[in-house]
């Protein structure tokens, strides 16, 4: 594109000169006789460059040339003189408002077009450098947005992973082995074969125990404790996953892939990426989707339904059951290939019949737990119905013993809770199964309520008849006896009650009958 360069002369000679010198330069000319003509043309249309006379009636060049460089749009036009005058004074005037350059009068040919082109020459360089400085700013704003951005994502990131970690560690703690209430040998034995989990982080684990007994507990432990604790924990319950959706629950599916699937969907697996999959109540997953699992479990890849990529997979599962699994396996209702897969490591946990030690605390911990939700500051028991807790057998594990404290806090109303408060669901009964660390706890465990006078007579009677006569003499009496009355009456722990009543049958002088918790002694 041609350079426009704005003439100015009143002189028509001059500017007759002036276009015919350039008619050849490739140059766009404009022209304009006086001051006012040559800034109307320089406002319509800014000039490359601008030639300007010094000598013109009305507004001379100097004036001109000061309103050009005025304006915004042509102050950075760069302006040359023509004038007759060659004296320093004027030169330096021209300089002053603004002038690049000088042609004196009369003109040159060679002088005019040689001056002429280095100043458009140099005012081409200015404006694509101008240009190439705007791309660059420009650039740089848009850079400068994105590094913005990207630190507000940063930010949030860090944030989210700040909120993350401490959701993490609020849910490692509830979850931790801290959470865990009881001393007796048996906890604190299964405590170290949590911690022992927690450092193998790639073992399936299969927990085994009664309902209530804590198995989901467990299992979140396990996993808050090891290095998958930052990703997640997915807790599935099998038993009420419909059979017509398990495929699409644990898998995943495409949009489309079946009716009521109108946008893709992860399953479990995938939501359980690099972290721990909870399967509850694994013994009533159906033989159907057992095949399936057992696939994902041995090549960790899952393909969701109505899909043709496959995803790989970082799982852990940890499966809870609270049936026998091994009896069916035998009866063909569990996969055998499963049950090995599943049961990497085999965890039992213990009814809580069978550790005793643990009732008052569980007890205490439930009253100030439950107490604090319900307003009541220190919540007190009597020693009689903490003697009660801790001859309840207890079928429903930790879960019941919960419910009953949480009966009591609201049936006592806020006085402190007495015998009759609490709700059994069961009749006590005599319990025969072996106890851990009963010991520890403040109460003793009658089962059967015995006359105060055959225990006076009893105890009176120990310095002159033994232990084997005065079980028998009870029996006598009562038709009956059992671990838990000889503990009572005898003063004796559960393994000195055992092997006394198992003296006697051996002997043939007691029949045994019924069968653990159940069991109990007859005369013969």
């Amino acid at each position: 594109m041609s350079a426009l360069v704005l003439i100015v002369d009143d002189q028509p000679k001059n500017l007759d000169i002036l276009v015919n010198y350039l008619a050849n330069a490739g140059l766009e000319l404009m022209i304009a006789t006086d001051g006012k003509q040559a800034l109307d043309l320089a406002a319509a249309r800014v000039p490359d460059l601008v030639v300007l006379d010094i000598m013109m009636p009305g507004m001379d060049g100097y004036q001109v040339c000061s309103k050009l460089k005025q304006h915004a749009a042509t102050a950075a036009t760069p302006v040359i003189f023509m004038s007759a005058l060659s004296d320093i004074a004027s030169k330096v005037k021209g300089f002053k408002v603004g002038a690049i350059d000088f042609i004196t009068k009369p003109f040159q040919r060679e002088e005019v077009v040689a001056r002429i082109q280095a100043q458009i020459l140099i005012r081409q360089q200015q404006l694509e450098l101008q240009n190439k400085n705007n791309e660059l700013e420009a650039l740089n704003r848009a850079l400068q947005e994105q590094i913005n951005r990207r630190e507000e994502a940063e930010q949030a990131l860090h944030l989210a992973d700040e909120r993350l970690s401490t959701l993490t560690k609020q849910e490692a703690k509830h979850w931790g082995i801290d959470a865990f209430i009881g001393q007796s040998t048996s906890t604190q034995e299964l405590l170290e074969e949590v911690r022992s989990l927690q450092m193998a982080a790639n073992t399936n684990v299969l927990v085994l125990g009664e309902s209530g007994t804590g198995k989901e507990l467990i299992s979140r432990a396990i996993h808050y404790g090891s290095e998958r604790s930052a990703q997640p924990f997915i807790a599935v319950n099998c038993s009420a996953i419909p059979a017509d959706l398990a495929d699409a629950e644990f898998f995943g599916h495409t949009k489309g892939a079946y009716t009521g699937a109108t946008s893709d969907r992860h399953g479990y697996f995938v939501q359980a990426d690099g972290g721990t999959l909870f399967l509850d109540e694994i013994g009533d997953m159906p033989l159907g989707l057992q095949a399936k699992l057992l696939r994902v479990l041995e090549d960790g890849v899952v393909t969701p339904i109505g899909g043709r990529q496959s995803r790989k997979v970082n799982v852990r599962v940890v499966a809870a059951t609270n049936v026998e699994l091994a009896a069916k396996v035998s009866d063909k209702k569990f996969r055998q290939d499963l049950f090995f897969r599943l049961a990497g490591y085999q965890i039992a946990l213990p009814p809580l019949r069978q550790r005793r030690g643990d009732i008052e605390l569980l007890t205490q911990h439930f009253l100030q737990k439950l107490g604090s939700q319900m307003g009541r500051d220190k919540p007190q028991m009597t020693r009689e119905a903490l003697q009660a807790m801790g001859r309840y057998h207890f079928p429903g594990n930790v879960r019941e013993l919960k419910n009953i404290v949480e009966y009591a806090l609201i049936a006592s109303r806020g006085a402190t809770i007495e015998f009759k408060h609490l709700h059994f669901l069961e009749p006590m009964i005599a319990e025969q199964e072996p106890l851990d660390d009963y010991n520890n706890f403040s109460g003793p465990e009658p089962r059967h309520e015995v006359p105060v006078e055959q225990l006076v007579a009893s105890a009176a009677s120990l310095s002159t008849v033994s232990q084997e006569d005065l079980i028998l003499q009870q029996a006598a009496q009562l038709g009956r006896v059992d671990n838990t009355s000889v503990q009572q009456f005898l003063k004796v722990d559960h393994g000195r009650a055992s092997y006394l009543l198992k003296k006697l049958h051996k002997e043939g002088k007691l029949n045994k009958q019924g069968q653990r918790r159940w069991t109990h002694y007859t005369l013969i």
